[in-house]
């Protein structure tokens, strides 16, 4: 079907939620959340993306910022150390990322993540 191709030169409108807003971008991070995830050395953070974004989204952040995972703060220790070098957008529930091409703007209260600071 070649859905990257298709959606990348289509003149649509492309909706995309959840761990569909995250697969947008040209680099996914996949961020662990199952049991054993983020202490897995093969587990795989960093995925390739349809590459309609450039921006890395983290949805959902107002529910899941104080969560553990694995013994660990799943942000201030998993997630803040893998954004080195990278920054993610942290969106809360409601929140959204419009881009035409060649602007990307975030509506509503969001964060963004990046060489282990946060910031919003």
């Amino acid at each position: 079907m070649n859905l990257k191709n298709e959606l990348k030169t289509a003149n649509k409108i492309i909706i995309g939620f959840s761990a569909g807003s995250m697969n947008c971008s040209e680099e996914v991070y996949a961020q662990p959340e199952l049991q054993g995830e983020s202490l897995d050395p093969n587990y795989k953070r960093f995925l390739k993306g349809l590459g309609i974004t450039k921006s890395q989204i983290l949805p959902h952040y107002n529910l899941i910022k104080n969560e553990y995972l694995d013994g660990k703060r799943l942000f201030e220790e998993i997630t803040y150390p893998d954004s080195f070098g990278r920054s993610f957008i942290t969106l809360n529930d409601g929140c959204y990322l419009y881009g035409d091409g060649q602007y990307e703007i975030v509506y509503g209260e969001s964060f963004i993540i990046s060489d282990g600071t946060i910031k919003k």
